[in-house]
């Protein structure tokens, strides 16, 4: 397992500005003429309710910015994209990437497909059910490894690590009101929750 380099809240602070500036730089609002303009920091600060030296602070932090809950609100609505999409690191959006090659891949193997149709047709879709439900995809997948007989205390810590961060990631989604829409969401939710915690601190 690699080491961390740098803070999960450095790491999350910086790819909150440079998704903010990545989306405001990228042209996406619409002028009088019909033409596709960058999205200025004046603009941004207004529409999403706070001063312009405000914003402008928080983008010259960088890695130190340390916005609340109501800011990062109030800058994704302005932005028109959801809150959990201006806090995903690089590698966040890789290992999701990643997840739904791995849902593709795996979709007509046969013991996928009879976990599926588990899921499907499962009346418990608790955070609790979701916790094992996640494992057990983890570990049909090879998201997460059965420890060996006579693992050593580092390989069985790093195991046991990664299989609370596979629950806790399978537990985040509230799959019982996600079932009732539609059941196909459960094992692709899974699927994804499992590559997120499986590679969370790699």
């Amino acid at each position: 397992m690699q080491v961390e380099t740098k803070s999960l809240h450095a790491s999350v602070a910086g790819s909150f500005v440079r998704a903010i500036r990545r989306i405001a730089g990228a042209k996406p609002d619409i002028d009088d003429e019909g033409e596709r303009v960058v999205v200025s920091q004046e603009q941004l600060a207004e529409d999403a309710g706070m001063s312009r030296s405000s914003l402008t602070k928080i983008l010259k932090q960088g890695e130190e910015a340390n916005p609340g809950l109501k800011t990062i609100c109030q800058v994704a609505e302005a932005l028109g994209v959801p809150p959990a999409f201006l806090l995903m690191r690089d590698r966040d959006w890789k290992v999701l990437a990643e997840a739904i090659f791995a849902h593709e891949n795996i979709r007509d193997d046969p013991r996928y497909r009879a976990f599926a149709e588990k899921m499907r047709t499962a009346i418990d879709h608790s955070p609790s059910a979701s916790v094992q439900n996640g494992r057990d995809l983890a570990l049909l997948t090879n998201y997460l490894q059965l420890l060996p007989l006579g693992a050593d205390h580092e390989i069985r810590r790093n195991v046991e690590d990664q299989a609370y961060r596979i629950g806790a990631t399978s537990a985040a989604p509230p799959l019982k009101n996600l079932h009732s829409l539609n059941p196909e969401y459960v094992p692709l939710l899974l699927t994804i929750c499992a590559a997120m915690g499986a590679h969370f601190r790699d």
